[in-house]
């Protein structure tokens, strides 16, 4: 059997981020990447080096990860699938298969990412949702807001959160939307929408904002959400968000950093190569 790469394998995976510290290898720490190059290996009976279309931060999950490796093996889609998911833990799958040219890179192949944000709106804290939302207790309320009757009265103004939301929509400079410690020098990023829906799958409780742009930068969804959270707490006017989408914005004028347990990737729409099946 020959030792040179014949093949290159695309992947669409699934993991629940909990219990992972992020997409990307780490020495002596549990990652996805890490954990997935480890069960590929064994199964492939030969080293394997993973490239994904994006890093996600420690506690975030995904639902369409997109991933590709280079293999020696000819082995059709499905022996791949349920060959390595029998060695996968319970938090980590692959849900899809089919085959690219050899050194095929996911993030260059990239057209558009979409993220989800859950918020957990309610007096007490959910605990089969702790890893999957950001619960917002009283005193993240809207002060009009936090005494109607209604226990399921929305506690924040979605609709001025609507309205920041717009504003958001389009290309511009994010810089105020990224991590103190991302350096990159381009900071310009197109969102192409961002759409905040109460009752998210009948649950009065939560709110889900679902953003799709062109690419991200380190924790900028997490960063967008935290602002969009303090104008529905009343303490930003939604049309102050245009003032920080500029290069004169600075990272401290926008909101907090949602915590990443709300976050998912939902899904990478891909370009040239098409988008993998997922039956």
């Amino acid at each position: 059997m020959s030792s040179l790469p014949v093949r290159g394998v695309r992947l669409l995976v699934a993991y629940d981020g909990s219990n992972f510290y992020g997409w990307a290898k780490q020495p002596g720490l549990r990652t996805v990447q890490g954990v997935l190059e480890e069960k590929i290996s064994a199964f492939a009976a030969h080293p394997v080096s993973t490239r994904a279309a994006g890093r996600t931060d420690r506690g975030v999950h995904a639902l369409g990860q997109v991933v590709a490796f280079d293999t020696h093996l000819s082995l059709p889609p499905q022996a791949w699938l349920r060959g390595v998911n029998r060695l996968l833990p319970e938090d980590l799958v692959i849900r899809a298969v089919d085959f690219v040219e050899l050194g095929y890179e996911p993030r260059y192949d990239t057209i558009d990412k979409t993220y989800r944000y859950l918020l957990l709106i309610d007096s007490e804290r959910d605990p089969l949702l702790r890893h999957r939302a950001w619960f917002l207790p009283p005193q993240f309320w809207h002060p009009a807001l936090r005494h109607s009757p209604s226990r399921f009265t929305f506690r924040l103004d979605i609709e001025a959160m609507r309205k920041a939301a717009t504003l958001f929509v389009g290309t511009h400079d994010f810089r105020a939307f990224r991590a103190e410690d991302d350096h990159r020098e381009n900071s310009i990023r197109t969102i192409y929408s961002l759409t905040i829906d109460p009752d998210w799958n009948g649950d009065p409780r939560l709110v889900a904002i679902t953003v799709r742009g062109n690419a991200f930068m380190k924790h900028m969804v997490r960063i967008i959400v935290g602002t969009l959270v303090e104008v529905g707490r009343g303490r930003m006017l939604p049309e102050s968000v245009s003032a920080l989408l500029g290069p004169q914005a600075k990272r401290n004028q926008a909101g907090p950093t949602a915590p990443p347990e709300g976050l998912t990737l939902l899904s990478v729409c891909l370009g040239r190569s098409g988008s993998l099946p997922t039956e």
